[in-house]
């Protein structure tokens, strides 16, 4: 994407302190923090709803050395997770500088959430998931908001963004009940606080955390603006000082006084950056529509460098209608005892309990940059659709995602892969399920995790009853991670290291310093809330 003529500077229709782009979790820390300090911030949002993709998340967080953990006696420590997360980091990111700005902002981001605003969040039982590395931690790091009633938000109770997933239930009580399993039984179970809920719309997940920043943000005065797109930025004399942004069909300048914040989310949206960036088959997208790149363009119409385009959220999601399309609603459909994972060629590759599972799918040929596995499949069979009710259910929304044969030869047949190879991985597996090890990915190992997840089951179940199934199980992107590249104080930088002063960047709308790598389940809005302190951090002193 070339850069195009920065805009001259206009005289503003408006000067404020901050002005940040987009409303995610990332945005609205920032805001929050920089409100909190006596800066004027104005937030514009280019949908009608605030909250962005970080409302439709189901809401784990992960942040090290909090002081809940420290509450409930867990020992923990900023040096023992940076050694985690440097350990376990992909090949090609090397960012102590970045990583140690996140961890050390992630403590007081979270007590700030708790002191400013009406939020209210509790421990997870999820453990770290790479438990045999050093730094590594068995609880107290994942934790998520509890039930948050909307009209905390006063008159935006309804413009917060609502989600795939049911908000009525909390992050916990997914992990804890058996809901995806038996979702009849366990809302039967819940009704009670269920119907206080409805009866006073609260919600948990992403959309309780969002409505609690929402209604924090407006106590410190920050002006909130839905349906206000942000068009291009304001450059004088090299620095940027604010953005045009387009309000009921009126251009509109805002000047910054101290700092423009792009947060506007990934670049799912736009086909043609999606094609260009992630090759092969993407299945769906589980993420607010206005996620078109808009942040990314602006930045490099500036000269912001753009890196590690080709990194997301990738998860398994199945299919799900909301506000008119169908997006991904994230569901571990694959991890089902009697479910395997195959790629083009039938095969196994992957252990499919592993929380970077999406990893192993984007992997690509470094010759070709084309898709190694894809595309991928669940393998399972008759029993399956009895355990998870839910892949029935919303398998109707896309015919075709799933389908039945009597064999497994003519299941093969049906998805396009070889029906030897199919037979012999089938026959593999279920000989490890005899015995009990999963000789090849060691799948099983990371119990804890399952234990404290009881949407995945751990066992092995061998694949035997007619008939048997496939469900597609390509690519489903909850965000792109990819964007301009920054320093550690979050601001934006050229090709050749040098700053743009005045443009910082948060959230999807800037190049992940892990990538698509999850060092724990709530690696995305821990990291992208932490990260939006940090540029108002930097904001804030001057």
């Amino acid at each position: 994407m070339p850069p195009s003529t920065p805009a001259k500077d206009p005289l503003p229709d408006d000067v404020v302190d901050l002005l940040v782009l987009g409303s995610g979790c990332a945005a609205l820390t920032a805001a929050l923090h920089a409100a909190d300090a006596g800066l004027q911030v104005t937030v514009c949002e280019k949908t009608n709803r605030l909250g962005g993709t970080s409302a439709m998340s189901a809401g784990g967080i992960w942040v090290a050395g909090n002081h809940l953990a420290a509450a409930a006696g867990i020992a923990d420590d900023l040096d023992a997770a940076f050694d985690y997360v440097k350990a376990i980091a992909p090949p090609g990111f090397d960012y102590p500088d970045h990583w140690r700005a996140i961890l050390q902002a992630g403590p007081r981001m979270l007590r700030m959430l708790e002191d400013k605003t009406p939020l209210r969040f509790r421990l997870t039982g999820e453990p770290d998931p790479y438990m045999d590395i050093s730094g590594a931690r068995a609880q107290g790091r994942m934790l998520s908001v509890l039930p948050i009633s909307r009209l905390r938000a006063g008159r935006d109770a309804l413009r917060v963004r609502g989600s795939t997933l049911p908000e009525v239930f909390t992050y916990h009580e997914v992990l804890e009940t058996d809901l995806y399993h038996k979702p009849i039984a366990t809302t039967l179970h819940l009704l009670p606080r269920l119907l206080q809920r409805v009866l006073t719309l609260s919600a948990g997940k992403g959309t309780g955390l969002m409505v609690g920043m929402v209604a924090g943000c407006k106590k410190a005065g920050v002006t909130l603006h839905t349906r206000t797109a942000a068009e291009e930025l304001i450059v004088k004399d090299g620095r940027v000082i604010g953005a045009w942004v387009r309000r009921n069909g009126r251009r509109i300048a805002i000047h910054a006084r101290r700092g423009t914040l792009i947060a506007t989310g990934g670049f799912e949206w736009n086909a043609q950056m999606l094609s260009e960036f992630f090759p092969g088959p993407v299945q769906f997208l589980g993420s607010s529509a206005g996620n078109t790149g808009d942040g990314h363009q602006m930045a490099a119409a500036v000269g912001a460098v753009l890196d590690h385009m080709d990194q997301a959220n990738v998860t398994a999601a199945i299919p799900r209608r909301y506000e008119g399309a169908i997006h991904g609603m994230p569901v571990p459909y694959h991890a089902e005892e009697n479910a395997i994972v195959v790629n083009r060629h039938g095969q196994r590759f992957w252990d499919e309990l592993q929380v970077n599972l999406g990893e192993a799918l984007v992997q690509r040929d470094a010759r070709t940059n084309q898709p190694i596995e894809l595309p991928a499949f669940v393998i399972t069979d008759a029993r399956y659709l009895k355990k998870l009710p839910l892949v029935q259910f919303f398998a109707r929304n896309v015919p075709g995602w799933m389908v039945k044969a009597p064999t497994l030869a003519a299941l093969a047949a049906k998805i396009g892969i070889d029906a030897e190879a199919l037979q012999q991985t089938v026959a593999r597996y279920n000989q490890f399920a005899q015995t009990g090890l999963d000789a090849d990915f060691g799948r099983g190992k990371t119990r804890a995790h399952q234990k404290a997840d009881k949407r995945k089951r751990a066992g092995l179940e061998a694949i035997t009853k007619a008939p048997f199934i496939a469900i597609k199980f390509n690519p489903s992107i909850m965000t792109t991670k990819g964007g301009p590249r920054t320093d550690a104080r979050g601001r934006a930088l050229r090709a050749d290291g040098s700053v743009i002063a005045g443009l910082y960047c948060a959230g999807a709308a800037m190049a992940n310093p892990i990538g698509t790598r999850g060092v724990g389940a709530g690696t995305t809005l821990g990291p992208f809330m932490a990260w939006g302190y940090v540029c108002a951090e930097d904001i804030i002193k001057g």
